[in-house]
């Protein structure tokens, strides 16, 4: 199953939390709620662009949602707990419970001259009634980001497709230096046997990495891998990278994969790969923003301090 969205949350949150009776911590209401929804391990651990566990994510917007409209309160630090006006809105509603249902429930709570935390800005803004959407602000802007780097890593392969051949194999070896793999050496003129750079993982350059960087349009294939393999063996090396600004065949990705399985490893690194590596590792790219997003630290207000 898909993680689910956050409107099909609020329901089963307020179910556990009248349940209970009691205050539950957002950790707790998460666990409880994987176990009632049947979400697998797999949905439990996928991660947004930024890292950040989608379900317990979409969960925590969730409690707020719900806090914001009145249904839930919060009686002590990282603890929530139903209110009457949740109990009586969840005894009196069916099926499941959006977010245009919780801003007329706020409504109703402040024409009522009933207390809630400011914030009804956020149903408007995050309501998925009208589209048929339901995202937290942060998968919004995940989907930003998304969006941001598929257009950058797009524009990275066009710029490199551009490169001359001898300028590719630089940037080739300076992208594994930026990666931590040593001191590279550019190899690549005639006579050098299909090799482009060698690169020292230690001092002493006992252990080498040999690479090779072919700038094609077309696709590599099965008769690449074997000479690049024999290279290897001319010069008695054990570790090879193949870059390109393509792709390969899948007999070429299988070819790599036997050679690999003996004495020798060779690494494939195609077109979309190698472009996500240079944004990664910040090469041919900079930084244009910089988003600091903060959370409030409850530690800080808690009883003792």
């Amino acid at each position: 199953m898909a993680v689910p969205a956050t409107n099909e949350l609020h329901r089963p949150i307020l179910e556990i939390a009248a349940e209970t009776g009691g205050a539950l911590s957002a950790r707790q209401f998460t666990e409880v709620l994987a176990e009632r929804l049947q979400v697998t391990d797999d949905d439990l651990q996928e991660c947004s662009s930024s890292e950040v566990k989608k379900f317990s994510d979409r969960v925590q917007w969730s409690m707020h949602n719900l806090r914001l409209a009145g249904a839930l309160d919060r009686p002590a630090r990282g603890k929530y707990r139903i209110t009457e006006t949740g109990r009586t809105f969840l005894a009196g509603h069916n099926g499941r419970v959006t977010n245009g249902d919780l801003r007329r429930l706020q409504e109703e709570a402040e024409k009522g001259n009933v207390s809630c935390p400011e914030g009804s800005s956020d149903f408007a803004a995050f309501d998925g009634d009208s589209n048929g959407l339901n995202v937290t602000p942060k998968d919004m802007m995940d989907t930003g980001y998304d969006r941001f780097r598929i257009r950058l890593a797009g524009d990275v392969k066009e710029n490199v497709a551009k490169m001359s051949p001898t300028d590719f194999e630089r940037l080739v070896l300076d992208l594994l230096k930026r990666m931590g793999y040593g001191e590279p050496e550019h190899t690549g003129r005639g006579g050098d046997g299909g090799i482009d750079g060698i690169i020292n993982q230690d001092a002493l350059g006992l252990e080498k990495v040999f690479v090779q960087a072919k700038r094609w349009a077309n696709q590599v294939g099965e008769p690449e891998i074997r000479n690049f393999s024999g290279s290897l063996d001319r010069y008695g090396a054990t570790k090879g990278v193949f870059i390109t600004t393509s792709t390969f065949s899948a007999t070429a990705r299988q070819t790599a994969n036997t050679i690999s399985a003996g004495n020798k490893f060779i690494r494939l690194v195609d077109g979309n790969e190698l472009a996500e590596l240079m944004i990664r590792h910040g090469v041919g790219v900079v930084t244009e923003y910089t988003y600091e997003i903060k959370k409030l630290d409850e530690n800080y207000f808690a009883d003792e301090v």
